[in-house]
């Protein structure tokens, strides 16, 4: 029947996540000292963290094509998992290299990676839209990113231990390699998922008639989001580099503060999908949004461990508002055929920010007097506080479900209960054919 084959496809969305989940701790928070374990430059660490955003941005522009011309969105996922994972085994045969070859190895790895990963996202998001009923998507992926972010602290923390233990790159290869393990099992459990034989959640075809307008809620919000993403990857290359030369901390405490904030991001991410479910996500957006300049200038303020791990949990919170925020604002804005096209977009926009902001930051970073990484900063503060003014401006809480209903301040710090479904409940009732 299929809402058993529903059934084993949402089991297998969560076993996927938790294999991507070890694949992520393994690698997102190590990306950079890798590098630098390969001697590369400030300006080389700049390039590390552009040039991926940039080809996946550019990637974006043909994925709703990719995944029409295949026929399935599953397909589409797993051959870019595939690629993900032969992209990991690339990037770990970097420590084999000499050292003019070692670094262009690593940073054409991490194109492939980033790329692929990113490509993944629209099908897939497509494919979960099918199983999640409109009503319970928060709830559900608040749960999933709960599963995962307990999975990636646990693998990030078993990485700063083996980094500890063994220092010198052939610890990286280990990392990177067993990273590309866990991505290959994430091929074998997303073709698992069920995919509905009427196509109607695919791609439209295309025609030679213009495409159907966008929402005009769309537009704004893009924009919000391509100016959050430039101010953030404005320095968000160089907090590694801050950490671990200029601070002076090893591994284990570089990894508490880079993963506390991604944990509580992820523990939270249920709550603030319960709560984007019950008042909408445009509220949960807004609050992000207010919250999201705060984070440079509390970094700005003291440099001490503790400060910082403080200040990286108060990030976790809003991060987490963030995601879920935005992961049901698109799918209230998409019907089934556009959530591809809708997704890609917000990929794509997400990427060109990454990108546009990291490579600024690089060419600002070498030419600021002073406390250069402060100075970036504090620059990022005043972006992303104008950053949100066209969501604020012209997305009202009227045009989406939730708008209206009363109490959300008083859920948001946790006064007010919001109903939180049991991942029991999550299967929808409708068939599908």
């Amino acid at each position: 029947m299929v809402r058993n084959k529903v059934k084993r496809s949402v089991a297998a969305s969560l076993k996927d996540g938790l294999a991507w989940s070890g694949m992520t701790g393994f690698v997102e928070p190590y990306v950079v000292p890798f590098a630098l374990a390969l001697g590369a430059s400030n300006p080389a660490i700049g390039f590390l963290r552009s040039a991926p955003p940039l080809a996946a941005c550019v990637a974006q522009l043909f994925n709703e094509r990719m995944v029409r011309r295949l026929g399935s969105c599953r397909r589409a996922v797993r051959l870019d998992v595939l690629a993900q994972a032969a992209a990991l085994f690339i990037a770990a045969c970097a420590v084999f290299l000499p050292a003019g070859w070692s670094f262009g190895c690593l940073a054409a790895a991490m194109v492939l990676y980033t790329t692929a990963g990113n490509m993944a996202g629209p099908p897939w998001a497509t494919l979960m839209g099918e199983y999640i009923p409109r009503r319970k998507r928060g709830a559900f992926f608040g749960f999933r990113n709960q599963v995962v972010g307990v999975t990636f602290f646990l693998a990030s923390l078993v990485a700063a231990r083996v980094l500890n233990l063994y220092p010198g790159l052939w610890a990286f290869w280990g990392l990177f390699t067993a990273a590309g393990l866990f991505r290959l099992l994430s091929f074998q459990y997303i073709g698992e998922m069920y995919e509905p034989a009427s196509g109607f959640h695919l791609p439209a075809p295309e025609l030679k008639e213009p495409a159907p307008p966008l929402d005009p809620a769309l537009r704004p919000f893009l924009l919000s989001i391509f100016a959050v993403m430039f101010s953030s990857f404005l320095v968000a290359p160089y907090f590694s580099v801050y950490i671990l030369k200029q601070l002076g901390y090893g591994y284990l405490e570089y990894m508490v503060i880079m993963t506390a904030g991604q944990l509580v991001t992820y523990l939270l991410m249920r709550r603030w999908g319960a709560m984007a479910d019950a008042y909408g996500s445009v509220r949960v957006l807004r609050l992000a949004f207010l919250g999201i300049p705060l984070i440079p200038l509390l970094w700005a303020l003291a440099p001490s461990f503790g400060w910082l791990v403080c200040v990286e949990l108060f990030s976790g919170i809003i991060w987490a508002a963030y995601g879920m925020g935005t992961n049901n604002f698109v799918y209230e804005l998409a019907g089934a055929q556009n959530r591809t096209r809708y997704n890609a977009l917000f990929g794509f926009t997400a990427c060109l920010g990454q990108f546009a902001g990291a490579l600024a930051g690089g060419l600002l970073y070498n030419c600021l007097p002073g406390e250069a990484f402060i100075t970036l900063l504090l620059i990022s503060a005043a972006l992303r506080s104008a950053a949100i003014l066209p969501f604020l401006r012209r997305v009202g809480e009227k045009d989406l479900a939730g708008g209206e209903k009363p109490g959300f301040l008083l859920a948001a710090i946790g006064f007010r209960s919001v109903d939180i479904y049991p991942a029991a409940a999550l299967i929808p009732l409708r068939k599908q054919g």
